[in-house]
Parts: C-alpha cells; structure tokens; sequence
C-alpha cells in the first residue's frame, strides 16, 4: 500500500513553493532594486504554471500512467530550482519559477488519483483528509524557513533547500510509487473524457471546492490591509491570527484524517448547513454590527475548521466522479479550483477598496455557493 504520508509529501511541496517565497519580496526589492509590484510576477507566473499544468498532467497520467509523469514531472522541479540557485534577474527567474511549477503540478494531480485508485472510500478520505492538512500546515511554516535562512545564508540556500527536497521525494517516488501505477487506463480517451466533462458529480464536487478555496482568497489579497488599516492590529498581530486561522484548518482536517465517521453522507450534511449557517450569519451581523474584529474572526475561524473536514471529501468526490479518469478528473478539478481562488482573491480586493465590509459578503457569498455546489453534487443522496 502506498504511504499515505508520501502522498502529503509530494502534494505539499507546490504550496511549500510558493510560500517559502513571501519573506523574500522584500529582500530581493532591495537587492535587485525592483518594485513589490514586479516581483509579484514571481508568484503570478508560479500560479500560472500550475495552472495550465495540472489538467494536461491529469490527461496524461491516465493516458501514459502515474508513476512515469510523476517522475518526469519531479525532475523539471529539481532542475528549474538548481538552475534558480544561479539566476541574477528578474525575467530569468520569473521564467524559471514557471517552470518550477509545471514540474512540481504533478505531486498534486498524481497523490489525489492514486489515493482513489489504492485505497478503499473510508480509507481513502482519511487519507485525503491527511493530505489537506498537510497542505494547509505548508503555507504557516514555510515562510518561517524562508525568513530565517535567506537572511542567514542567501537567497541561494532557499533554492537549495527546494532542490533538495524535490530530490528527496523523487528518489522516495522512485523507490516506493508502486511500479502498476503506470498502468494505462482503458477509459482514458477523448470518448471518457467527456463524460468526465458531462459529470453534474464532477462539476458539483469541483464548484465545491473552488468556492471553499474562495472563502480563504478573498480574505488572502487584503487580509492584512484589513486588520491594519481597519482594526489597528500590527503585522505580527496579523500574522498570529492568520497562522491561528491555518491551524484551525489543519486541525479540521485532522480530525477527518483520524476518523472516517465524520466523512460519512450525514455528518458532511451537518457541516455543510453549519458553514452555510455560518455565511448567511455573517451577511447579517456585519449588516447590522458593521464591520468589527468579532464579526470578521468569529466567522473566519469557523468557517476554517469546517472548511478543514469539508475539503478532504469535496476533492475525492471530483476524482471519484469517472474512476477510471482520476487523473484527468484530478488535475481539472484542482485547476479549477485555484482559477476560482484567484477569482475571488481579485474579487475580495475590489470589494475592499469599494467598501471594506464588503469583503465579508464576498466571503460569505463563497460559503453560500460551496452549500449550494455540494447539495448539487449529491442530489438524489439518500444516505443518512
């Protein structure tokens, strides 16, 4: 059996990627003499690769098998990150953080369709529940490496690190992804394709979870705008309450990952009227309150901690949709999903700017399509 923990390995190095990358804006603003503004190409082009990557992996995966592109997909990584050690401006990293990210896409696509293909359903959402709150707890520690050794010993020795680990984990996937996983699935052609595109499972599954990574986003472009500007908290104050809100969902999905019960039909039901509870309430009481510390934490915590046990399911019912396509299904639905982040991150930046209560109604008009994506995707369920 594959390990479960391998396959939160190789999903958590893409956000382990991106986010080692915030602390260092600022020192490579000084050093390469750039606006905060041009370096965000840095990130954009990282999102841009995963992006496009992902359904073309997903595709392949299924065509050529598993193992082979996962491999393929690793080794760009290690070598974009080696050749990132060297790179002296900015185009050329822009270039190669693109690259970084076609490559590392795969870890993604390749651990969700495995966990599908290997594992049994309640098995399998423990493990989907592990890989969420690996990937949730990547983006809190991640920047604390990258701020303690770039200072310490160069922006090179973050490459470095990145290069060591995509080696590590290409040698572990080389040695411990099971050999059949290069089987070539018989579904996988134009004719299954699209019925993977003709899935109300599928598109209800991956709505799903686009708007629960729209909750997170909106709040992510001016998160910090809206505790320092409207609350007056200082940056370390924000930092602790974002941190804070990343371990509520860790621990979300946790919970999950130790106990299959809660990713039973009945128990996913309460926690999608839960976070719909939660969304509706936050349109009222930031009508009727305004805007407030109480009124934005309280919600945002709470809709953390369901968000973590509601992930985990959401991604195995898009790869779970056509099985024999979980790969295709994987890599789609996780580009869909961060198309829909990136949506809502410029749609909470708009709305802040217009009126900063408004972020609030956009994080909880996600809340409220999440509800309405999921009881799509289910519709007809009887389970109790």
């Amino acid at each position: 059996m594959v390990s479960r923990w391998l396959l939160a390995a190789i999903s958590s190095l893409s956000p382990f990627g991106v986010s080692i990358m915030v602390p260092l804006i600022p020192i490579l603003g000084q050093s390469m003499h750039h606006s905060a503004r041009e370096l965000q190409y840095l990130f954009s082009a990282y999102v841009l690769g995963l992006a496009l990557s992902q359904p073309i992996f997903g595709i392949v995966a299924d065509r050529m098998g598993k193992r082979p592109v996962l491999l393929a997909g690793f080794a760009v990584f290690v070598g974009a990150s080696a050749l990132l050690i060297f790179a002296h401006t900015l185009s050329d990293m822009i270039i190669l953080r693109f690259v970084q990210a076609i490559g590392v896409g795969v870890g993604t696509v390749v651990a969700r369709s495995i966990i599908r293909d290997y594992l049994p359903h309640q098995e399998a959402l423990k493990a989907f529940g592990l890989l969420t709150a690996a990937m949730g707890f990547t983006p809190v520690i991640a920047p604390i490496i990258g701020g303690i050794m770039a200072p310490l010993f160069g922006l090179e020795s973050v490459f470095m690190l990145l290069t060591l680990l995509g080696s590590a984990l290409l040698i572990l996937c080389y040695r411990h992804i099971p050999g059949d996983a290069g089987a070539v699935s018989n579904g996988a052609s134009l004719t299954g394709y699209l019925s993977l595109l003709r899935s109300a499972s599928f598109w209800g599954h991956t709505g799903a979870f686009g708007f629960l990574q729209g909750m997170v986003f909106a709040l992510l472009s001016t998160g910090s705008l809206l505790f320092t500007e409207q609350f007056g908290l200082s940056m370390t104050a924000f930092s602790f309450v974002w941190g804070a809100s990343a371990l509520i969902y860790v621990g979300g999905s946790f919970l999950l990952s130790h106990s299959a019960a809660l990713g039973a039909y009945k128990w996913q039901r309460r926690a999608v009227i839960a976070l719909a509870v939660v969304s509706v309430s936050t349109i009222l009481m930031v009508s009727w309150q305004g805007l407030s510390l109480l009124t934005v934490v309280v919600p945002f915590f709470s809709a953390m901690l369901l968000s973590g046990i509601l992930t985990p399911s959401t991604m195995f019912g898009a790869v779970n949709a056509v099985p024999q396509l979980s790969g295709s299904a994987a890599g789609l639905s996780s580009s869909m999903g961060m198309i829909m982040a990136g949506a809502f991150s410029w749609l909470g930046a708009a709305c802040y700017e217009a009126n900063p209560a408004w972020i609030m109604l956009c994080f909880a008009g996600a809340g409220i399509g999440f509800a309405v994506c999921w009881h799509g995707a289910h519709r007809g369920n009887t389970a109790r």
